[in-house]
């Protein structure tokens, strides 16, 4: 094999990890590690490096896991608006992307149970790293997979948010000898920012997910409903969270940009248009994370 074949199967690799949507494991551990800084000053750069090294782990084995799964149930051939899947297009076999998925979770898990004994967090912790190995998985595999059942924005929330956000902030800041004092505002916001890339994409194949049975909360009830879940993300996580904290004020100068948007998704109709919202979706949340990091780690 020659080194330019070798480079071209590490390229299609990495673009079957789907690197930009990596900012949803990126931003999460940076707003853990923040609210754990107003705490601590000194924490563990190495037990941060484990968790944004876990996060990443979890979720380029959750879009293997995807692609093989979706493969199989043949909902990547009915898209026509969305991007070709590598197992559906046959450049990586689809059990090697599941493989891949299985040993990745894996290595996360054996992480895990390093940083929860490095860092003296509660034996509890266990579950969390069994049910993200799991949700993994059953996100679009197993018998009843969260994705097409109406529970995929349930899935994000809870694990992109809350899970990714509380567990590096406790773990952080156990590991520095303080008492966890939790904030679920933080948690709340980016879990609805990042959301807000799934609910868009579910509202561009509204139409085609019912073919093979993909019944998404816009297939179940309607368009109209997924435009107002698209507002009520920005709204959420750029209006009523900063309600709730101040400290995140700063979070509601997006919000403009979120109506924005809002108005775009009405009128989408081609790929261009929803490449365009996507792109623009994935900026928020980068920005949503920039400007929260920063609220936090300036009012202490």
């Amino acid at each position: 094999m020659t080194g330019n074949s070798v480079k071209y199967k590490l390229s299609l690799w990495v673009l079957a990890a789907r690197p930009k949507t990596l900012v949803a494991s990126i931003i999460p551990v940076s707003l853990g590690a923040s609210l754990a800084f107003q705490q601590s000053k000194d924490l563990s750069v190495g037990l941060l490096a484990m968790c944004f090294l876990f996060s990443t782990f979890v979720q380029v084995a959750t879009n293997f896991a995807n692609d093989y799964f979706d493969f199989l149930k043949g909902a990547d051939e009915q898209r026509t608006l969305g991007p070709t899947r590598f197992s559906t297009g046959g450049v990586i076999a689809g059990l090697d992307l599941r493989n891949a998925s299985y040993i990745l979770l894996f290595f996360a898990f054996i992480l895990g149970v390093f940083m929860m004994e490095s860092s003296g967090a509660s034996r509890w912790l266990l579950l969390i790293g069994i049910a993200s190995v799991f949700s993994a998985i059953a996100y679009t595999g197993g018998p009843f997979p969260f994705a097409y059942n109406g529970l995929g924005d349930v899935f994000v929330i809870l694990f992109f948010g809350f899970v990714a956000v509380c567990t590096t902030h406790y773990v952080l800041i156990t590991d520095a000898g303080f008492f966890w004092e939790p904030n679920w505002v933080v948690p709340l916001g980016v879990g609805f920012s990042i959301n807000n890339l799934l609910v868009l994409n579910n509202y561009r194949d509204r139409n085609t997910d019912p073919i093979v049975g993909k019944n998404t909360l816009i297939v179940l009830l309607g368009q109209k409903f997924g435009v107002s879940f698209y507002f009520f993300g920005f709204f959420t996580s750029s209006v009523l969270c900063p309600i709730f904290d101040g400290s995140l004020a700063y979070a509601t100068i997006l919000f403009p940009i979120g109506v924005y948007l809002v108005w775009k998704l009405n009128k989408a109709k081609e790929k261009k248009h929803y490449d365009f919202l996507l792109t623009c979706t994935s900026l928020s949340v980068v920005a949503y994370g920039l400007i929260t990091c920063w609220s936090l780690l300036t009012n202490h």
